[in-house]
């Protein structure tokens, strides 16, 4: 009886951690929180688990074990199906969208994990088992349709559009755009020009047309709104308050709170912030990378020496939990591929001019790769990019 309860117990708490991961993230999780939403004592967590630490790692690691069902069953599903790869964009949009609606805990479960970095061995063991689990998923499906040799290019476009479709805008154009995404993807894959995409077509110039700009702000607001990015930044909307901002901009509380009354005002002028500085960063420092044959190369040390910041990370989960943060949606999803557009050019100097979706293809594999490799040191990482990268344009 007693281990029946204490099983009990411990799955409680994992649930009720998977459920705060969904709502809060990491930042959020606290033995307090966690006894309160499960309904055993705090000491259940220590007694059980030895520590808090411990339990997220179970968690995850739970989380990746539902998770490898879902990949499971996905591929018996295939059963019977001919290897036909015209197939592939279909069942790629459909593991996307099932993905994040249906297993929507499981997926903030896995970016979660992926926050983690390479802070710990714990947290490093954890996005490697990660990154095991999906390639192996994706070796095995596009297996089925005969497209194996773009196994990991299929993974790494799974792996940024996923994150990505769990920002909603519009749910009927959001669909829509992931089957041209999925087209896009089996272009790719087959040796074929990548098809019209009318429908982000659409997404993208109306994303244009809600771009918010630079506010033009007086030199105190700009040192909050400096403040308040590097606090998100760094461990993300949890911590920041107004205090933590008149710390770190060496400004008085009352005149943060004065500036920026409420915390949702605050979240928003962080995000604001680090959404401006994140495009514009990375427009400056690409816009200087060479031409020719060193483009791969300075690509892969560009990545390689920017997997250090997870505010932009941060920024995609707050916008997929926080209805307020929604204005950030539709240039998060719709507005890549700016930048890659001429990426491509360099890269591929004899191909035809693209559209909007080809460079969105290239945005979303350069932003999967940033994530894999997050948290190493640049010489670590610098080789295994540069020969994703080779891989991609050998495929292309």
């Amino acid at each position: 009886m007693l281990k029946t309860q204490k099983i009990t117990s411990d799955n409680r708490l994992i649930d009720a951690v998977l459920e705060q991961w969904e709502v809060y993230g990491y930042e959020g999780v606290s033995a307090r929180q966690l006894s309160t939403i499960a309904s055993v004592p705090p000491s259940s967590i220590y007694h059980h688990f030895g520590s808090l630490e411990q339990l997220l790692v179970l968690a995850q690691e739970h989380a990746q074990a539902l998770t490898r069902h879902w990949c499971n069953d996905r591929i018996e599903q295939l059963a019977g199906m001919p290897c036909d790869p015209r197939a592939f964009p279909a069942f790629f949009a459909a593991c996307v969208d099932d993905w994040v609606y249906r297993e929507r805990r499981l997926a903030f479960a896995w970016r979660e994990g992926q926050l983690l970095r390479a802070s710990s061995p714990s947290g490093r063991a954890l996005q490697q088992q990660w990154e095991k689990l999906w390639s192996d998923f994706w070796h095995a499906a596009t297996a089925r349709f005969g497209l194996e040799r773009g196994a990991g290019v299929a993974y790494r476009l799974f792996e940024n559009e996923s994150s990505l479709h769990m920002i909603d805008w519009r749910r009927s154009v959001d669909r829509a755009g992931l089957d041209e995404f999925a087209q896009g993807v089996g272009a790719w894959l087959i040796g074929k020009p990548v098809p019209p995409s009318p429908w982000r077509d659409f997404a993208r110039a109306a994303a244009l047309e809600a771009l918010p700009t630079e506010p033009d702000h007086d030199s105190t607001t700009a040192s909050i709104v400096t403040a308040a990015s590097a606090l998100i930044e760094e461990a993300g909307a949890v911590g920041l308050t107004h205090r933590a901002v008149a710390d770190r901009a060496g400004l008085t509380l009352g005149t943060v709170s004065h500036k920026v009354r409420t915390k949702a005002e605050l979240v928003q002028i962080g995000y604001g912030g680090l959404y401006i500085k994140s495009v514009s960063r990375l427009r400056a420092q690409t816009s200087i990378l060479p031409s020719g044959d060193a483009t791969v190369g300075g690509i892969a040390s560009f990545l390689a020496e920017n997997t250090g910041s997870r505010g932009i990370d941060a920024l995609h989960l707050a916008v997929a939990r926080d209805p307020a943060l929604r204005q950030f949606g539709l240039q998060l999803r719709y507005l890549r591929g700016s930048t890659s557009r001429s990426l491509l050019q360099r890269l591929l100097p004899n191909r035809p001019a693209p559209g909007h979706l080809e460079p969105a293809l290239l945005s979303s594999f350069l932003s999967s790769l940033t994530r894999r490799y997050a948290g190493w040191m640049a010489e670590e990482a610098r080789a295994p990019i540069q020969a994703e990268l080779e891989e991609l344009l050998t495929m292309l």
